[in-house]
This record gives structure tokens, sequence and C-alpha cells, in this order.
């Protein structure tokens, strides 16, 4: 019995050891899963937070449209009907032929009434997919 007592005096610190090291190990690593818990419940706050953000902003905007969103589109609509109007068809090109030569400042002034009107995010998603994103 003797020898049993001496290996197991000389184990025990050994057993001791590795046991402490996967202590350690676990503490380390239910630390990192913590972390990464905490940031990714940041991320998903942040993303709920930015959607109701836009979803107040296109509320607002809705809200205090009244008739412009209306006057655009049938602003917008005219060229089209005046298309399917053979007598019109002309004063159709000639009119976008003089919006061409239309100052940049007027044209952009224009893109961003009506963009405001509808929406710019959606003006946003049009001019990425335009881009290919």
């Amino acid at each position: 019995m003797g020898w049993f007592n001496i290996l197991g005096s000389l184990v025990s610190p050994i057993t001791s050891a590795i046991s402490g090291w996967q202590e350690r190990k676990k503490v380390k690593l239910e630390g990192d899963i913590a972390i990464a818990r905490a940031a990714t419940e940041g991320k998903v706050k942040r993303l709920a937070d930015g959607q109701a953000g836009d979803i107040a902003w296109e509320n607002t905007s809705i809200n205090n449209s009244g008739w412009k969103d209306e006057w655009f589109t049938i602003v917008l609509s005219i060229p089209v009907i005046m298309c399917f109007i053979p007598g019109l068809v002309d004063y159709v090109r000639q009119g976008f032929t003089a919006l061409e030569a239309c100052p940049e400042w007027y044209k952009w002034a224009f893109l961003v009434a009506v963009s405001s009107s509808f929406g710019y995010k959606k003006l946003a998603d049009l001019m990425a997919l335009r881009k290919g994103e």
C-alpha cells in the first residue's frame, strides 16, 4: 500500500494542475461566449432601433405629405398618357429634348423634390439597383 500512497502523492498535483487549467479554459470560454452574446444583442438592438426610426420617419413623411405625392404622380403621368395620343407624341419628344438642355442643378432639384415626396430611401434603393449593388 505504500506505493499507492507515493503514486497518489505524485499524481495528485498533476491532476490538480490539469483540473485548474481546464477550469480556467472553461471560464475563459464562458466569458468569450458572454461577450459574443452581448455584441450580437447590441447589433440586434441597433438594427431594431434603426428600423423603428425609419418607420417613424416614413410615417411622419406620409402624414405631412398632403397633395404633394398625388401632384407629382399626375405630373409624371402626363407625358406617358400623351405618348398614346398620336397628335401629342411630338410634343413629348420636344419636351424631353428641352429637359435635356436644363441646367444640372435644376434636374437635381426636381429629383430631390420628387424623391422627398415618394421617399428618399426608395430613391437610394433605385440608385443602388441601377449601379448594380
